[in-house]
């Protein structure tokens, strides 16, 4: 079995570590120093970079690498620290897979070219004040009414919380317990009735947003539903 590079990931791999070191190593000392996110600015200029979307598909304005192709400029950038390497990971894990895997294709069209431009930078959240290694405990609700989805409940430990634009957020979808009626939903941060609390203060996350979610009636299309009740795990 082979596990060498090709010559197209070592060239990538360089140009991710010579651009962390010699463009992220002082923001990243003033990033600990204030503990402030990275800017929006920075996320733009990953992206015109390509390290945005790395592993996305082209036809959502991703590079359409692999995995290991995003884990490769990942491993560069965490090097000089995890608050620069933050939008890379989010860009092309989690969230961000997330929409690209399970989502209905509208949802889609409207949030992955905008992440791989970087313009839009989304964080998952999905641990609760009493569901954190017990993520099947979660009781944040999304109720359908007609065409649009209600949400009602509060998030913890939400790393982006507060600095992201948009969230892909589990809750429960069903009265069923356990992980049965466990979904997700789309909401941006600019929605009526979503609000943040105070930013933590973590050792070794400094310049990652985290902070807790409160949902009051917070109402969005029908279509941002990311995954469909009792889907939320499974697909998980």
């Amino acid at each position: 079995m082979e596990f060498s590079l090709s010559e197209d990931q070592i060239q990538l791999q360089t140009t991710a570590r010579e651009f962390a070191k010699r463009e992220m190593t002082d923001i990243a000392k003033e990033i600990e120093h204030t503990g402030n996110p990275l800017s929006d600015e920075w996320f733009k200029k990953y992206a015109e970079m390509g390290f945005i979307g790395i592993n996305v598909d082209e036809k959502y304005g991703g590079l359409g690498l692999s995995n290991l192709d995003a884990l490769l400029v990942l491993e560069e950038f965490a090097k000089v620290s995890s608050a620069v390497a933050w939008p890379i990971f989010e860009s092309c894990v989690g969230p961000t897979k997330a929409i690209e895997h399970f989502a209905n294709e509208e949802l889609k069209l409207k949030v992955l070219p905008e992440v791989c431009k970087g313009n839009l930078f989304i964080a998952v959240s999905m641990s609760e004040p009493n569901a954190g290694s017990a993520l099947t405990d979660l009781v944040t609700s999304a109720r359908i009414e007609s065409d649009k989805v209600i949400l009602n409940g509060s998030k913890r430990w939400c790393s982006g919380a507060g600095h992201a634009h948009g969230y892909v957020i589990y809750c429960r979808m069903s009265e069923e317990p356990g992980a049965k009626g466990i979904g997700a939903v789309y909401v941006e941060k600019d929605t009526p009735g979503l609000s943040f609390g105070k930013q933590e203060e973590l050792m070794g996350f400094r310049g990652i947003a985290s902070a807790d979610i409160f949902l009051d009636n917070v109402e969005v299309p029908i279509e941002n539903i990311v995954v469909d009740a009792d889907g939320g795990f499974k697909k998980n």
